[in-house]
């Protein structure tokens, strides 16, 4: 962390490549009662540390910095993707056209989204003026964009890491799923409008008279994360983050044979 390579100068990075900043957090659209509700460190490290995200290093490790000025400013920036896919092809398709010399010498690096909280947190404390961005894909913007205005909600572009939820209309309650072990139920954060489809689709064929009281519920993974960070309600520790069907695979890839933590079935109210 004390030494960074900066390619903005060389490459001349835009500064649109960066998706979703830091600021914003707190700001949960359709969060409800959650926004004000904080678990221990080591519980909310916990929580994120199952979901992959994916940075740029070089083979000593260190993470890529891109610069870009603004006005008078230079802002510097680390780059976190959500999808791994999206990160490989952030370095094939744009660094490596730009300086394909130095840009071979990077690889995509995964880590988990417990290392990108600890870095930010540890960046205020020092106050670091580089900004560690989490870059969204691209796809399921679009898709809280349109839900949001679907419901009412007049929306240019959902900025942020959305995050799609499952829940009730009538007493806003949450549709919850058991996890491999135990019998104890939790609330599901999917990172894929398509899996908060399919869990809420299997919902509405077991308990069919519910079909309508039910809807998709869009929010922002920063407000989720701050939430964790500032509650003292127990119920917070319900909520747990669900990969994408690519970190899945990803994950399955490391540890053969082992199947994520949770599974969606069996949905049924938060009671």
């Amino acid at each position: 962390m004390k030494s960074f390579i900066r390619l903005g100068a060389t490459l001349g990075i835009a500064g649109s490549v960066f998706l979703a900043g830091l600021s914003g957090i707190g700001n949960i659209p359709g969060m409800g009662n959650l926004e004000a509700i904080a678990l221990p460190q080591d519980q909310v490290v916990k929580k994120l540390q199952e979901v992959p995200v994916f940075t740029l290093t070089n083979p000593k490790g260190e993470f890529v910095v891109l610069s870009r000025n603004n006005a008078s400013k230079t802002i510097s920036q680390v780059g976190f993707f959500i999808s791994k896919q999206d990160a490989q092809r952030f370095l094939d398709n744009r660094l490596k056209k730009e300086n394909p010399q130095l840009a071979g010498t990077l690889q995509v690096r995964p880590l988990s989204l417990a290392d990108y909280y600890k870095i930010v947190q540890e960046s205020k404390k020092k106050s670091d003026s580089v900004i560690y961005t989490l870059v969204p894909t691209q796809q399921q913007v679009a898709s809280a964009t349109s839900m949001l205005n679907q419901n009412g909600k007049k929306v240019e572009q959902f900025n942020g890491i959305p995050l799609f939820v499952p829940k009730f209309k009538k007493d806003n309650s949450y549709l919850t799923i058991p996890l491999a072990k135990g019998n104890e139920r939790y609330i599901p954060f999917f990172f894929e409008k398509e899996q908060a489809v399919a869990l809420l689709d299997e919902f509405k064929k077991a308990v069919p008279k519910e079909a309508n009281n039910t809807e998709i519920q869009v929010v922002d993974l920063y407000g989720v994360m701050e939430a964790l960070n500032s509650s003292t309600d127990p119920s917070i520790n319900k909520i747990i983050l669900y990969p994408s069907r690519e970190s899945i695979n990803f994950i399955r890839s490391l540890v053969p044979n082992q199947s994520p933590a949770a599974k969606p079935a069996a949905p049924a109210p938060k009671k």
